[in-house]
Parts: structure tokens; sequence; C-alpha cells
């Protein structure tokens, strides 16, 4: 059960990475005018921390996982 719900935060992560990089972009395009460069940018970089998170995230996660082997010997 505590690996669902550490997948199930790393897809929140990502969503909040990639919603936070959007609206990020869209306020500071609102203030300096510059449709839509800075909301693309933002959405860029959502993306990239969220596939950096995810990364280091899953491989916590699949390092703390019992092999199946190792069980089935138990």
């Amino acid at each position: 059960m505590a690996t669902v719900l550490r997948l199930l935060g790393i897809g929140w992560y990502v969503a909040l990475c990639i919603v936070g990089g959007v609206i990020g972009g869209r306020w500071l395009d609102r203030w300096l005018g510059l449709d839509p460069v800075l909301t693309l940018l933002g959405l860029a970089v959502g993306i990239t921390v969220a596939g950096i998170g995810m990364y280091q995230m899953l491989n916590a996660v699949l390092s703390n996982a019992p092999d199946s082997e190792d069980q089935r010997n138990k």
C-alpha cells in the first residue's frame, strides 16, 4: 500500500510542476505583455522539472521495492 501512495504522490508532483509552470508563465506574460512566450517557457520548465523529479522519485521507489523472488522465498 505504501508503494501505491508513493506512486500517487509522484503523479501529483508531475501535475503540479507542469500546472505551476504554465500558471507562472501566464502570470509573467500578463505582467510583461509577452504573450505566449513565457507561458511556453513555463511549460517547458515545468515539464523538465517534473521529468527530473519523477526520475529521482521512481528510482527511490524501485530501489525500496522488494524483489518478487525475495517475497516467494519467504
